[in-house]
């Protein structure tokens, strides 16, 4: 390679940053924020789709947003005036295009855009490459795959994954670019203000005088909701200390199913449904839950995980996450996708004392405060960023296998 580029300007396309949406939502825009202090001119473009919710706070970082119209809606993000401005942007101001997801047109418009201005093109699939997630839906993600989706991934100069099982995935499917293993970063709250369980206990009463097992994550069939509610048909009556609370946005109308599921399982008591939570009812549920759950059949990273654990939060999650450092740093339990598994280690959580859940969300923090905090995260992608405009330095993060 030449001589390192000076940085100047690097965009981060996603489909939407709208708050219920989930995970990438926030990890694109804290991305994009924490690059901002590292001295590069961060843009942000995407569509708006208000009826998801407000957008995510982005700080200094440019935000080229355009409000989803009604085909855009129903067509994964068809704009063609979105399109122009992104290709006016490469033209004009960009060195370099992050694309993040798949099967949505965004994505497609990244890549034009990058080809056509000579521009390189990083890929973070965001867990879209996932065994899971391609089966999942897999008609439907079959005409993009071959309309322009696998012509997309062709086109990267590199792929970002958040873990080696991410970057395992993408080598699965023949892509042989390199891949940097970065994961997603984490904003550590302030714990010496303690959020009030009163918060969320005006909103749901039922919560009064329990301790809480918290889900947190999108309504949706990979996340395990179903097991999990199975589970809790078998041990909520040990516990009748114990509340299960289920957190989240339901973008596809599946939560109806689970309280059926809940209803027929005469769970109705022991389950709350909150719908999405932010701001303080968020911080409240996380300053005040006594042990996390997320029991997915398929995760890229699982930042509610990197959350709750900063949050001094045990957590249970299942081996379909790349979060082997429950295990190594203690701070919870990483499964079998079984419901035996879980059953096992929920008792288990659940019987230890409270001082014990306390020590071990105590070294979850400092795991979250050592290798997941924004800042640091940040340095390794400027530092990829760097290299590939021209850096000769080989990069510990970048695997070439």
């Amino acid at each position: 390679m030449s001589s390192p580029k000076d940085i100047n300007d690097i965009c981060q396309v996603v489909a939407s940053i709208n708050e219920n949406v989930g995970g990438p939502a926030y990890s694109v825009a804290n991305l994009a924020q924490a690059l901002s202090q590292q001295n590069i001119y961060s843009h942000l473009f995407t569509l708006d789709y208000k009826h998801h919710g407000k957008q995510t706070s982005i700080g200094d970082v440019i935000l080229h947003s355009y409000p989803a119209t009604a085909i855009a809606k129903h067509l994964r993000g068809f704009q063609p005036n979105a399109s122009l401005a992104l290709q006016k942007l490469a033209a004009t101001k960009l060195d370099l295009i992050h694309n993040h997801g798949l099967w949505m047109f965004p994505n497609l418009y990244a890549r034009q855009a990058a080809l056509r201005n000579h521009l390189p093109l990083v890929i973070s699939p965001r867990g879209m490459l996932e065994p899971w997630s391609l089966r999942n839906s897999r008609f439907k993600k079959l005409p993009a795959w071959f309309l322009y989706e696998q012509q997309n991934l062709k086109s990267a100069t590199a792929f970002h994954a958040t873990s080696h099982e991410e970057a395992q995935s993408i080598r699965k499917l023949n892509f042989r670019q390199p891949i940097a293993i970065i994961p997603n970063g984490v904003n550590l709250p302030n714990l010496s203000y303690q959020h009030s369980r009163e918060v969320l206990v005006k909103l749901f009463p039922e919560l009064t005088e329990k301790k809480w097992l918290l889900f947190l994550s999108r309504i949706h069939p990979k996340k395990g909701l179903d097991n999990l509610i199975s589970v809790w048909k078998n041990l909520c009556h040990k516990f009748s200390d114990w509340h299960l609370i289920i957190a989240g946005s339901d973008l596809i109308g599946y939560q109806a199913q689970l309280e059926l599921m809940t209803a027929e399982l005469g769970l109705k008591e022991n389950i709350t449904f909150t719908g999405m939570l932010s701001g303080q009812h968020k911080a409240s549920a996380l300053s005040n839950a006594d042990l996390f759950v997320l029991p997915t059949h398929s995760e890229n990273f699982g930042i509610v995980i990197a959350e709750s654990l900063a949050y001094e939060v045990p957590v249970v999650t299942t081996k379909e996450t790349p979060w082997q450092d429950l295990e190594h740093h203690r701070c919870g339990w990483w499964i079998e996708d079984t419901k035996q598994a879980l059953t096992d280690a929920l008792v288990e959580g659940m019987e230890m004392s409270p001082q014990d859940r306390k020590e071990m969300g105590l070294r979850g923090r400092n795991l979250v405060k050592t290798k997941y905090a924004w800042e640091a995260i940040a340095k390794q992608m400027a530092s990829v960023y760097q290299w590939i405009l021209g850096g000769d330095e080989p990069l510990s993060c970048v695997r070439f296998f």
